[in-house]
């Protein structure tokens, strides 16, 4: 009987704290180079999604050192309060409007000096977003992390984010291109960064690397762009292949897996790791499933269909 009425008391203590509201900063920017979303205060709860540095989140709750935010797809989620930099909403403004770099690199280093044998300050990984500094020394610049910490990068690995903005080109040919540079990566359920995908997740990032803002998840990302057949002389490389189940009487349609149509008969995907694989039996690591549908992206980018240019939707970082 005393371990029921404890065990009833442990679970009304961790309903009250779930449900703490937040009395500070209303605002916060992802402050490592990646953070996990997750569903639950807790670790062991499942990653549903990550957000990479720059992000700006808005707090809502508080357990423990767990914060409830709200990200640019992801409502009601929880992360842990050393990943993030709180802020007023003078401070979000001013880190939104702030001149910033971008790392292009595909995974590299912040240092506390400009040097190679200084401490590092953090790892730094292809779409991360830091504050520009003001000085620049032998292949080095500085930069401020949205805490407001000083550090150095190396310049080759950053680029100015505006030119960065401007320069992308979202054509067939960079969008395989940056999906070939990912293969091999491993996948997780929840993953958006380089370090590793889910299905989603890596069509999301390819398309953001090309300028390209799309949805989230596949259950979303199906209802972007133009419907095409699935007919090989119909699809174009960088055209979306969605799989699940399709509805039926008295049940909807469950999205459950999204891949890039690589051409020449093949898709480009994050399942079990970023492979390519074969549409064909005769080919490669056949992926035997039938589609549910293909959504051609390329010409419908802000054109109300659900896709938009990193140019409209800076924010977003």
């Amino acid at each position: 009987m005393k371990r029921i009425l404890l065990l009833s008391v442990l679970a009304l203590w961790t309903l009250g704290a779930a449900a703490q509201s937040w009395d500070g900063p209303q605002w916060a920017v992802v402050n490592s180079s990646s953070c996990f979303l997750r569903l639950k205060p807790d670790y062991e709860s499942g990653n549903e999604t990550q957000c990479l540095m720059g992000t700006v989140l808005r707090v809502k709750g508080a357990e423990r050192y767990w914060r409830q935010v709200d990200a640019p797809d992801y409502k009601d989620v929880w992360t842990t309060e050393l990943n993030i930099a709180f802020m007023d909403e003078a401070g979000k403004d001013a880190w939104i409007a702030a001149p910033k770099f971008i790392c292009s690199a595909e995974y590299t280093h912040l240092y506390a000096t400009p040097s190679m044998n200084a401490d590092r300050v953090c790892d730094f990984t292809l779409g991360d977003l830091v504050r520009k500094g003001t000085q620049g020394i032998r292949g080095w610049v500085q930069v401020y992390l949205p805490s407001g910490r000083e550090a150095w990068a190396r310049a080759y690995d950053v680029m100015d984010f505006g030119e960065w903005v401007r320069t992308r080109e979202a054509t067939r040919e960079n969008l395989l291109a940056t999906a070939r540079r990912l293969v091999g990566t491993p996948y997780m359920w929840g993953g958006a960064s380089i370090k590793h995908f889910d299905c989603s997740g890596f069509t999301q990032f390819v398309y953001r690397q090309c300028g390209i803002v799309l949805p989230r998840n596949a259950r979303e990302q199906i209802y972007t762009g133009e419907e095409v057949p699935y007919d090989f002389d119909k699809m174009l490389p960088g055209d979306l292949l969605f799989y699940g189940t399709p509805a039926s009487p008295g049940k909807r349609m469950v999205v459950a897996h999204v891949a890039m149509y690589y051409g020449d008969r093949k898709i480009i995907h994050s399942s079990q790791v970023v492979r390519i694989s074969s549409l064909t039996p005769d080919g490669e690591d056949f992926y035997d499933r039938q589609p549910l549908s293909v959504r051609r992206i390329l010409g419908h980018v802000d054109d109300g269909s659900g896709i938009r240019s990193v140019a409209t939707r800076p924010w977003y970082y």
